[in-house]
């Protein structure tokens, strides 16, 4: 077939190679065109390199080219997004400035402040995506997977202008630690009924055909005997260490089911920031196993590391690694379905119309969904437990706000959002808040 897709952002190092590779494998979509659209063109150029060396060596026939938005958006069949406004710049001033108020964040791409003003920055963005969008492709899908996805899929969605539905890997890589877990498999089931918004989504049932109720097991005291084991240190007391994150990556996640008698599908720092406290004490946060991602150094470390792997790849002529095998990502999968019609089975943000039933309508939720030519139809799912209920509505009140913020461009909103955010405990410093963020963001955000 020849489909044309338009990838904004696409000259991403961290993302695109991984992303790509997964398209060049789905035999449906070979002889395809990609258009690469980004603000770096030297990135853009690199990464456009690496694409056709996996082409070649994977033995497809997609066309990778670099264009303008306009260009690129033109008679597009789908168009995907993977972009950061304001950068690692800016992200780093979600992270920093609400540690003066008491939030430590540890990804801050999601909820509290940083979630809240990182929406404000992108909103823009998308809504000006959209707008093209309906004026040269107006039938074509925007599949993204920028965060804050729920937030940026609201909004999208609200302007009527395009179908919009994000993306996410974080269910696929629970149910990929949970089938080593419960010991099942390759050729063995495990699904899950899938309920919640993104980076707290919750597994309310689980199903395997080896065993009968696999969710029983899913306890904490079997989870501290599983790593044990697997360490090799034979008892679980040797283990158990204050802030040793990498030998217990999913503790919260299991305390809270023990607690809860839900399994949350995110990872465990994701989790952490949709309830109170967890990360409002820069030591309590240690006790559970979690850690604070960071954002400067790191990241622009690790997109340099990128940045030199694949040309020393390209320059030594090696095999790109992603050619190897496809990832968890769902991106292709949906592809495969809106454009060439293949039943597909994807974890989807969409807005709620029925799917969740004790939320409200149109919001952003996270379920499996069905995509094929006739678009992307989410599952019925059932309720958000009530143990959870509570939580889950705060997270969802503070994107509401939110959201109507970034498209009214309302601070009291603004104001609003970030005193309802579990993350922010300090109430009484909401004002304190306000302003820091905002004079923090002014490069980016000036209303």
């Amino acid at each position: 077939m020849s489909c044309k897709i338009a990838v904004i952002g696409g000259g991403s190092v961290l993302w695109m190679p991984r992303l790509g590779c997964d398209m060049f494998m789905e035999d449906a979509l070979d002889g395809s065109e990609l258009v690469l659209v980004d603000i770096d063109p030297a990135a853009a150029k690199l990464v456009k390199s690496y694409l056709e060396e996996c082409v070649r060596v994977l033995k497809k026939n997609w066309r990778i080219t670099i264009a303008d938005e306009d260009s690129a958006l033109k008679d597009a069949h789908c168009v995907a997004v993977s972009i950061s406004t304001g950068g690692f710049e800016a992200m780093d001033k979600d992270y920093t400035v609400p540690e003066k108020f008491g939030v430590y964040h540890s990804v801050s791409d999601t909820t509290g402040p940083g979630g809240i003003f990182r929406t404000l920055r992108n909103a823009p963005v998308f809504i000006a995506l959209a707008e093209k969008m309906a004026k040269l492709c107006p039938d074509a899908w925007m599949l993204h997977v920028t965060n804050p996805l729920s937030q940026l899929t609201r909004i999208v969605n609200a302007t009527g202008l395009i179908r919009c539905c994000g993306l996410c890997h974080e269910v696929a890589g629970q149910l990929r630690h949970l089938r080593n877990f419960l010991g099942l498999e390759s050729s063995d089931t495990l699904d899950a009924t899938v309920v919640g918004v993104n980076h707290f989504t919750l597994f309310t049932q689980l199903f395997s055909n080896k065993i009968k109720d696999p969710m029983s097991r899913l306890t904490l005291n079997n989870y501290l005997q599983y790593r044990a084991a697997e360490q090799g240190t034979g008892t679980v007391g040797d283990l158990v260490v204050k802030g040793n994150y990498k030998d217990y990556p999913l503790y919260l996640n299991f305390y809270l089911k023990d607690i809860l008698n839900v399994y949350p599908a995110a990872g465990s720092v994701h989790i952490a920031e949709n309830f109170p406290r967890f990360y409002n004490d820069s030591e309590l946060y240690k006790d559970f196993h979690l850690y604070r991602k960071g954002v400067l150094p790191v990241r622009p470390d690790n997109k340099r590391a990128m940045t030199e792997k694949l040309q020393k790849t390209l320059n030594e002529h090696a095999t790109p690694p992603e050619t190897a095998h496809r990832s968890r990502e769902m991106l292709c999968d949906c592809l495969a379905g809106l454009l060439a019609g293949e039943n597909r089975r994807i974890i989807a943000t969409l807005p709620n119309t029925g799917q969740i039933g004790n939320l409200p309508q149109d919001v952003s939720v996270e379920t499996w969904a069905t995509v094929n030519a006739s678009g992307i139809t989410p599952e019925f799912s059932g309720n958000i437990p009530m143990s959870c209920y509570g939580f889950m509505a705060s997270v969802v009140a503070e994107q509401e706000l939110t959201v109507q913020a970034a498209l009214t461009q309302d601070r009291d909103l603004v104001k609003q959002a970030l005193f309802s955010s579990p993350l922010f405990h300090e109430k009484e410093k909401v004002n304190d808040l306000l302003e820091a963020m905002f004079e923090a963001e002014k490069p980016w955000i000036n209303w």
